[in-house]
C-alpha cells in the first residue's frame, strides 16, 4: 500500500472488546487490529480509527475497554458515534424489530440508531465526552 502511494488509511474496528466484536458479527479481534496497525505506522501510513459505542450488549466495561483499547493505538484521529446506525434487513434491523425500536415495516430513509436499553445514556455521553477533552484529535 505504501509503495502505491498510500498515506491514509481508515479502520473501522468498532470495538476495543471481544463481546462487543461478536455481537457485530465481526471475525477479528482487537489484537488483529493492534497487529495491522502497527504495520501501518512501520510503512508510514496515518491512522484513523472509528468506534460505534452502544450496540447490542454494549456495558460500562466494554465501553471503557473500547476506548481504552483506541487509546492505545495511538492514531492520528478517531472517530467516536455513540448509536449504531440501523440499516434494512440487517441482523442489527431484527433485534431492533424485536426489541420494539423499529417497526417491521420501517423503510429507515431516514437514519435511525440503535441504542442498547441496558446502559446509562448520560453516563455514556459524559464518559466520551470527557476522553475527547482529554485527546482532541478524538471526534464524535
Amino acid at each position: 500500500m505504501a509503495r502505491a502511494g498510500c498515506c491514509e488509511v481508515s479502520l473501522g474496528f468498532e470495538s476495543g472488546s471481544e463481546k462487543m466484536l461478536g455481537n457485530f458479527n465481526k471475525k477479528f479481534g482487537p489484537e488483529d487490529v493492534r497487529r495491522i496497525s502497527k504495520m501501518l505506522r512501520t510503512q508510514g501510513i496515518r491512522q484513523m480509527g472509528f468506534l460505534l459505542l452502544n450496540g447490542p450488549g454494549e456495558t460500562r466495561e466494554t465501553v471503557e475497554e473500547s476506548l481504552a483499547f483506541a487509546d492505545s493505538l495511538d492514531l492520528e484521529s478517531m472517530k467516536v458515534t455513540m448509536g449504531v446506525r440501523i440499516y434494512p434487513y440487517t441482523p442489527l434491523s431484527r433485534i431492533a424489530i424485536r426489541e420494539g425500536l423499529i417497526a417491521s415495516d420501517e423503510e429507515l430513509l431516514f437514519p435511525k440508531f440503535y441504542m442498547t436499553r441496558g446502559l446509562d445514556r448520560d453516563w455514556l455521553r459524559k464518559t466520551v465526552t470527557a476522553w475527547m477533552n482529554e485527546r482532541p484529535h478524538w471526534i464524535s
